[in-house]
């Protein structure tokens, strides 16, 4: 879908202006006044501002997002920033640093919510009829929940959790490959099967880190606080329901869940002695077909009673800086980029996941050359579980890392659930009454 609605005259109105310009009805023809040529649109440099670094040279840069905004806005140029040390949000801020378009991950961008960056966009999507209905509705809620009802940021991509497993390692013991729509439950009884030691070897049927197994983005779209009262939600029955169909993953018997194994899941799965993982369809860059392994991948593991369901968005996200001389263009930029003709292009080269809710958008990253022979298909299968209540960024972090803590803890049995939920629900609360005050100072 283009990011701009193109008007097109109804037939009947053209053929009408068609006859009166010819020489029927015995006139004849009047000549068609010649219109001065349009002056070419004032080029304009962009400043493309990533919170979550990019990769590559200038020139892959430029391939990847430069070279779809020129098609159609061949005066916009862009120049590529990244937040290091050098150039942190602060010190680009004291600096006075130029910055047009942001870029970054979800939980970026709240880590720097108080620095008021960004902006809304509203009224740019409304002056260029930029099609919002196109997008999947939960990236969109995600953004507005966060920011009041505000649209500060339009995702470009999205990030989706899938179960990866080694094809060798099934092959070496006989056991069927997992299927698609497969439950926790229905996956445990694969883990349990592949979950053995063999000469001197320790395999696990299932590894993976807390982020792997969806806590900030859990299908059950569980939050830190009841939405009716306010107050902190972690110790709760909810949370134990989540945490139920995972922690037997890591206990079965001859798993030995340390900490350093509980946390090294990834590490453990590119050394082929585990046997499945829950990774991003990124997989971090997607280092994984550089790896010497016989894979593919399926669908994150499903919750009984939401069938069907995958992971809450974790888009990708764009959008306008508050700072911005150029917010035009920068929105104008942003909308090509969204546009289905850039989606399912630079989803077919790059391998990234569109967030358009069109299923040429969706599939076409399985045309990439790190997604052929591979069920792609696995990512774009589910429905996105709706986000979250929403919460302060710092409540949100405070609480996301004392849940970490909990999803160790149990375990490699350190402490039970119900002490451990409790544990972290007072953390939490002290953690974010100690900010508060210091904010309120």
């Amino acid at each position: 879908m283009e990011a701009t609605k193109k008007w097109v005259l109804p037939f009947s109105v053209l053929l009408l202006a068609a006859c009166s310009n010819g020489a029927g009805g015995g006139e004849s023809a009047k000549p068609v006044e010649s219109k001065a040529p349009e002056k070419p649109a004032k080029p304009v440099e962009l400043v493309f501002y990533a919170l979550s670094a990019l990769s590559g040279t200038d020139e892959e840069k430029a391939a990847q997002w430069t070279a779809y905004i020129q098609k159609k806005h061949p005066n916009i140029s862009l120049k590529f920033i990244n937040a290091t040390d050098q150039n942190s949000v602060d010190n680009v801020i004291a600096s006075g640093q130029p910055v047009d378009i942001l870029f970054g991950s979800f939980a970026n961008f709240l880590r720097f919510k108080d620095r008021k960056m960004t902006g809304d966009m509203t009224e740019l999507v409304k002056k260029y009829q930029f099609a919002l209905a196109s997008v999947e509705k939960q990236y969109v809620d995600l953004v507005q929940q966060y920011h009041d009802g505000q649209l500060p940021l339009l995702p470009v991509y999205d990030l989706r959790l899938g179960v990866y497993y080694n094809k060798d390692l099934f092959d070496k013991f006989g056991v069927p490959y997992p299927k698609d729509g497969a439950t926790w439950e229905e996956l445990l009884e694969i883990a349990k099967k592949l979950t053995r030691e063999e000469g001197g070897v320790t395999y696990r049927g299932f590894a993976t880190g807390q982020a792997g197994a969806g806590l900030a983005i859990n299908q059950s779209s569980l939050g830190y606080t009841d939405p009716k009262t306010g107050k902190l939600a972690i110790n709760t029955e909810q949370w134990k329901s989540y945490f139920a169909p995972i922690v037997p993953m890591f206990t079965v018997p001859g798993y030995n869940p340390t900490k350093e194994v509980v946390e090294g899941g990834l590490k453990l799965f590119e050394e082929g002695t585990a046997a499945m993982v829950i990774a991003f369809n990124s997989y971090g860059s997607f280092t994984l077909p550089s790896k010497n392994l016989n894979w593919n991948v399926t669908t994150l593991p499903e919750v009984s009673g939401l069938r069907g369901i995958g992971s809450q968005p974790y888009p990708v996200y764009l959008g306008v800086s508050s700072i911005s001389k150029h917010k035009d263009e920068a929105f104008q930029a942003i909308s090509e980029l969204l546009s289905l003709e850039t989606q399912v292009d630079r989803s077919s080269k790059f391998g990234v996941f569109s967030p358009l809710k069109d299923q040429k958008a969706k599939v076409a990253f399985g045309e990439s050359s790190m997604w052929k022979g591979k069920n792609y298909q696995a990512f774009a299968s589910q429905k996105p579980a709706a986000p979250a209540p929403a919460v302060d960024a710092n409540l949100k972090n405070i609480a996301e890392s004392e849940l970490y803590k909990v999803f160790t803890s149990i375990i490699t049995g350190e402490k039970d659930i119900n002490t451990a939920l409790r544990e972290a629900e007072e953390a939490t609360d002290k953690a974010y009454r100690e900010i508060l005050q210091k904010q309120s100072k």
